[in-house]
């Protein structure tokens, strides 16, 4: 075989290998907005490990079979490769088809097409020969769409995210006590009024939920705003119900509203941090998933985000790259020689980067609080959204897969313990206003199925979706529980927060 020919092979399976590894970078593809949006650190480590993938893969692929070539039964290898191929390929992709697709009709397939190149072989062989050249054809299509993913890795690893962190003059260093009425608005990612409160497991304990509910008003029928956080933060916040948004690459984030047409720039200026300053109030924020510093940095005095979780394929942002070259091409062995342990160590590699994700947004907010400074405060917390970090049966962390959303719920129940703690210890209690919320409800629909799933989860959710997220607020001074029964719209919360700064009564 010549050299242009052994490039052409060469080039065929880096396509074919960019092919079986799409799964793991395809939100890389297109800008990368979804990705860059909730990256508080350069993707040149991880850009640079998934070329390295897809071309590791296509040599492995071309040393295998190239040689082959030359063999007098590589008629037989050739239709080996043609019947394996693009079953591999359909099994790697089936999370971007629009339906479910149980895993034995990928088998069933495989065989039927085996069959079907068989007999094409041995009967029409004039047939057989045109699938081939098709098959061929298809082979430099997904070359040039390696290359074109070549291309866009490496304009990717061009990309400078904002700063992920800002510091007010009067958090950096000891300051009089604040004379200031005190807000705190927690976000409990994905917290089910019904988990928590109308049909609660009997053997979960939710002391710190139930206590502050005996001084709260807790409201019963909310009405979410949307079904993902990258949505429904923004709607909260800017006061407009968001349907779409793109992610610039000079970090400016454009959103869609429901109620107008067209695209709208959307910066603290449109934000409650900006009433909040108009008002006198000092704003901090400490946040998880979303930029917020990025986006609303220049009305937030005090800010600081993150988000240290696993990408789509087992690679994360702090991990070297020889590490984050390794973990994918292993967990693609792993799919095929051993499905079962492929599902445990991807549910406990996500495990333990949400581990480190909970522990630095933890450190952050209890240390903005014990300063006392900030009159406004906006904490989203990464718990009790999916994958479990807890196990209530241990009352520890967990650094492997197994757990259920009620040990979730358990550390959501720890870390308002802790938040609740601070604030009371500070002289402004008595002036301070604690709302706690979900921002979505538990999404069963969107969790079911996936290897962090359990027996136990499987029991409490009923087969239920139940979208209503739970919603207390603490008014400054209340000492007696409240309950309001009415349908509430998610989307009042904010208008609560905008009465409390602006100085007016609030209404439920």
């Amino acid at each position: 075989m010549d050299k242009r020919s052994l490039f052409k092979r060469l080039c065929q399976y880096i396509g074919v290998a960019s092919l079986m590894l799409l799964a793991n970078y395809d939100d890389l593809l297109g800008g990368g907005g979804n990705v860059r949006l909730h990256a508080p650190f350069p993707l040149t480590g991880i850009c640079l490990a998934h070329m390295a993938d897809i071309l590791l893969l296509g040599l492995l692929l071309f040393v295998l079979f190239a040689p082959l070539q030359r063999w007098r039964f590589y008629p037989w290898v050739r239709l080996l490769l043609a019947a394996a191929i693009p079953p591999c390929v359909i099994a790697r992709n089936l999370e971007f088809f629009p339906f479910a697709v149980p895993d034995w009709s990928v088998l069933l397939l495989a065989l039927v097409w085996a069959a079907l190149l068989l007999v094409l072989l041995l009967r029409f062989p004039q047939g057989y020969r045109r699938v081939i050249r098709l098959g061929d054809g298809a082979g430099i299509f997904a070359a040039v769409f390696a290359f074109c993913t070549f291309a866009q890795l490496l304009w990717m690893m061009h990309w400078k995210p904002a700063p992920n962190e800002q510091v007010a003059a009067w958090a950096a260093s000891p300051q009089p006590p604040r004379q200031h009425p005190l807000l705190v608005w927690v976000i409990l990612d994905e917290l089910s009024y019904d988990q928590v409160f109308e049909h609660r497991a009997h053997d979960l304990a939710l002391p710190n939920f139930d206590a502050l509910r005996s001084e709260s008003t807790v409201f019963t029928n909310v009405q979410p705003v949307g079904y993902k956080t990258a949505k429904i933060l923004p709607s909260l916040l800017s006061g407009h119900a968001v349907d779409d948004f793109r992610y610039s690459f000079d970090n400016r984030f454009q959103v869609h509203y429901t109620d107008a047409r067209g695209w709208h720039v959307l910066n603290g200026s449109q934000s409650i941090f900006h009433d909040a300053q108009q008002n006198g109030w000092r704003t901090a924020a400490v946040g998880w998933y979303n930029s917020y510093c990025p986006i609303y940095g220049d009305a937030i005095d005090n800010c600081y985000w993150t988000n240290l979780d696993k990408l789509d394929g087992p690679m994360a942002q702090r991990n070297g790259l020889r590490q984050n070259i390794y973990s994918p091409l292993r967990q693609m062995v792993l799919d095929v020689t051993a499905p079962e342990q492929a599902d445990r160590d991807m549910c406990t590699y996500d495990v333990r980067h949400r581990y480190q994700t909970h522990i630095d947004l933890e450190q952050h907010a209890l240390q903005l609080l014990q300063t006392d400074q900030a009159d406004f405060v906006f904490l989203h917390m990464a718990v009790p959204h999916s994958p479990t970090i807890w196990s209530r049966s241990n009352d520890s962390y967990t650094q492997t897969c197994g757990g259920s959303y009620l040990d979730n719920l358990a550390l959501a129940d720890r870390e308002l313990g802790r938040i609740v703690n601070v604030l009371r210890t500070s002289p402004r209690w008595k002036d301070t206003t604690l709302i706690v919320e979900g921002d979505h409800g538990w999404r069963i629909n969107l969790w079911k199925g996936q290897p962090a799933w359990t027996k136990e989860d499987d029991a409490a959710s009923r087969g239920v979706f139940d979208s209503r997220p739970a919603v207390l607020i603490h008014a400054a001074g209340q000492t007696m529980p409240q309950t309001n029964q009415s349908v509430w719209p998610l989307m009042n919360v904010r208008e609560v927060v905008k009465r409390i700064v602006s100085g007016q009564p609030v209404r439920y």
